[in-house]
């Protein structure tokens, strides 16, 4: 009797604490899991409070059956996920989604290595720190839309298409890590084993997905008790998280491909009205139960890494991805759009924390035990700053994209929006059908990436082959790319076809800033292990070399290296970039 009265007791709490904790934030227009963690923070065991004879130890003392419960928010929440992946949707997209989430998942990925290895903290614990760090959040993605009423905007659908590819990539990256790390006490698996069970697995769900769902989905949508239905939903669900766990997968992932699997079907829009209000309840625990793993006591240690991971994160979202966007052919503003929108760090994040410390709480050998106790800390404290900040810098998306446009060189405009108009005839959708060579680059490229992710895990005699086999790729890479862009150049209006030479400039320019990036990437992959602080030298002289390179181009075709030009002709030239950035100044440029 009393241990159900304290179970009772526990759920009554957790509840409740739950709802005044959202209650307050949504008071303050901040994330509501913002206050889950800060409630959770609050009544675990880690708060610990004396005065005058008063003791206060937390109300949850056992976190265990929270734990539990928790799980099944967990288990609901990437089902969700998975009912937003659509195929029909992603191929609106297409490659600028794939291209804007490769890249900036990669650099973030990178970033966190980066600080695992200057922390010194051991491989397993730095790729879930890698993982905290780049995951960026989609529920406060959309959100901040709907609140901002950007919905209808051009960039809007590439990216949620975006953002959902970076969970996809996250779900089998996780799925693959989590597989490799085995408790102490688990039967040891191969690499090979696991790469082949992972396959299956996902085979299965692709054979669900493309042959039998499209075809039985019509009896399911006949079940006209609801009643029914949700017992069908919660049955699938559970059971495909108990089938990866079978092939020692995370249940979360069984959960996001069952939702993948029903993504393109009627049934989305009932399963979410039946389903949301459990998942929300559970959910809320989820975050909740994260909070209670949180010592307060390791905020002062884990402020210094906070202080590198944040400034990192703005440097590749805001910067390095707004860029990108623009020249694969966004405006200015959009750009800056999708910038502002990546910065938010929340469920993802959290979710990589929280498989990650129960990982390296299983593998002492393997681990860290100081630096598994600062990952969960870290990962609070991340949330809690970028959840907060993100719906300000997304309203400030215009604002910086103003910024840029005041106070760029106006080579490097000028250089940006002819890289911009190059690239976008092939990346975004209205791609023409002339370009025949831009699927051979997209399946170069892919490769090119699998050989930079093998080039930064392996060690040893493999990574020797590999970095000896760089320049060669490289060599390819730069063949694949003057062939691919050559039409693009020769069939584009610049409006710069008047200076003799005009074309040969972009095409150089173009391929230059391309091969030079993947180039960058591949001497940074090779090198990092031996000096990482080595690869900033790289990084800073790519960012040199398009400088100057764009400096050259600009000298070339606006100043025809000496010949005069008619001002006309330059006005025609800059205006598109001006406003492509944003509103001038009153006094603005001449």
């Amino acid at each position: 009797m009393a241990e159900t009265t304290a179970l009772m007791f526990e759920v009554g709490v957790i509840m409740l604490i739950a709802f005044m904790g959202a209650a307050i934030a949504s008071r303050f227009r901040l994330s509501v899991i913002i206050g889950y963690i800060v409630a959770g923070i609050l009544i675990g065991p880690h708060v610990r409070l004396a005065l005058g004879g008063v003791s206060y130890q937390g109300l949850i003392t056992d976190d265990a059956f929270v734990q539990d419960i928790s799980r099944v928010g967990l288990i609901l929440l990437l089902f969700f996920v998975g009912l937003e992946f659509s195929i029909e949707k992603l191929k609106r997209t297409k490659r600028a989604a794939m291209v804007l989430a490769l890249v900036n998942l990669g650099v973030n990925m990178f970033a966190g290595f980066v600080l695992g290895t200057y922390l010194g903290w051991p491989l397993i614990d730095t790729i879930f720190l890698a993982g905290v760090v780049s995951m960026s959040s989609s529920a406060i993605t959309a959100k901040s839309l709907i609140e901002l009423r950007r919905l209808n905007n051009n960039e809007t659908e590439f990216l949620l298409g975006m953002v959902i590819l970076e969970s996809f990539m996250a779900m089998f990256l996780l799925t693959l890590v989590n597989g490799l790390v085995i408790s102490a006490d688990a039967t040891p698996v191969s690499p090979v084993s696991l790469f082949l069970g992972v396959a299956i697995f996902i085979g299965f769900f692709a054979f669900l997905a493309l042959l039998v769902i499209p075809r039985a989905a019509f009896l399911f949508e006949r079940i006209k008790s609801e009643e029914l239905f949700v017992l069908f939903a919660l049955g699938i669900v559970f059971l495909a998280a108990a089938l990866a766990e079978a092939f020692r997968i995370p249940a979360i992932i069984g959960a996001f491909f069952i939702g993948m699997v029903f993504a393109d079907t009627k049934l989305v829009a009932r399963f979410e009205t039946k389903l949301e209000p459990l998942r929300d309840a559970f959910v809320a625990v989820f975050f909740l139960s994260f909070g209670m793993m949180i010592d307060p006591a390791m905020f002062p240690v884990v402020l210094p890494i906070i202080l590198i991971a944040i400034p990192l994160i703005f440097l590749n979202d805001l910067f390095l991805t707004s860029t990108l966007a623009f020249f694969i052919g966004f405006s200015g503003r959009s750009s800056t759009a999708i910038g502002t929108s990546l910065l938010g760090r929340n469920e993802e994040a959290i979710l990589y924390a929280s498989v990650g410390t129960r990982a390296i709480r299983s593998n002492p050998n393997l681990s860290n035990a100081y630096a598994g106790a600062l990952l969960t800390p870290f990962a609070g404290i991340l949330c809690i700053v970028m959840s907060a900040l993100t719906p300000t810098l997304m309203k400030r998306s215009d604002a910086f994209a103003g910024w840029f446009s005041r106070h760029l060189p106006k080579y490097v405009t000028f250089g940006g929006d002819l890289v911009k108009r190059t690239l976008r005839t092939f990346v975004l959708p209205a791609s023409l059908p002339l370009f025949k060579h831009g699927r051979a680059f997209v399946a170069s490229l892919c490769t090119y990436v699998v050989l930079l992710i093998a080039l930064a895990v392996t060690t040893g005699a493999w990574h020797l082959l590999l970095v000896l086999g760089l320049p060669a790729a490289v060599y390819g890479m730069w063949r694949i790319a003057l062939r691919t862009l050559e039409p693009s150049v020769r069939h584009t209006n610049y409006g710069v076809e008047s200076n003799p030479g005009s074309q040969g400039v972009i095409h150089t320019l173009v391929s230059r800033i391309v091969v030079g990036a993947l180039a960058s990437a591949g001497i940074v992959a090779a090198i990092w292990q031996l000096w990482w602080p080595a690869t900033l030298v790289v990084l800073y002289a790519y960012f040199l070399f398009v400088v100057f390179t764009m400096k050259a181009a600009y000298r070339s075709i606006v100043l025809g290296a000496g010949r005069r030009v008619e001002p006309s002709l330059v006005g025609r030239k800059l205006r598109p970039l001006r406003s492509a950035w944003g509103p001038r100044a009153a006094n603005g440029r001449k």
